[in-house]
């Protein structure tokens, strides 16, 4: 996962589907929205993970713990929802404004980070590519 640039959250969250279920054309499918750049998954790479997830899922089929048990052990302790720093950034433009609409917005989904929360995908989405470079979006230094 360190070779390209994954967003891990997503990537765990989906890794708690991963079960038995036909990849055999394309087993990253289930998670190239974890790849900011898909396209740059080298042959290798592809090969590399096809294979982890082969034998994850080998591993899956010997283990004591039910397909819905097994996800919910892992979704309890792989949030679907964490602080991205281009919503923060986004919530912090708005309040500068006046609109503190998304500043509670966020603080109630957040309080439930492992929680499936219907209409609030936006805030489980990557970075989007306009706020790679965009200061507050992409990182934070220590004093931010």
């Amino acid at each position: 996962l360190a070779v390209t640039e994954t967003d891990m959250t997503i990537f765990f969250r989906q890794l708690s589907h991963a079960g038995n279920e036909d990849t055999t054309g394309n087993p990253l499918a289930p998670f190239m929205q974890a790849y900011y750049k898909p396209e740059e998954l080298t042959s290798e790479y592809r090969d590399a993970m096809g294979k982890w997830l082969r034998d994850y899922r080998q591993r899956l089929k010997n283990s004591t713990l039910d397909e819905e048990e097994r996800r919910e052990k892992m979704n309890r302790v792989n949030p679907k929802f964490v602080f991205r720093n281009y919503l923060a950034q986004q919530a912090i433009d708005q309040a500068e404004q006046g609109d503190y609409a998304m500043i509670e917005e966020l603080m109630s989904v957040l309080s439930r980070p492992y929680d499936e929360q219907t209409g609030k995908e936006r805030f489980c989405a990557p970075r989007p590519e306009w706020a790679r470079n965009r200061p507050g979006c992409s990182m934070l230094s220590c004093s931010s």
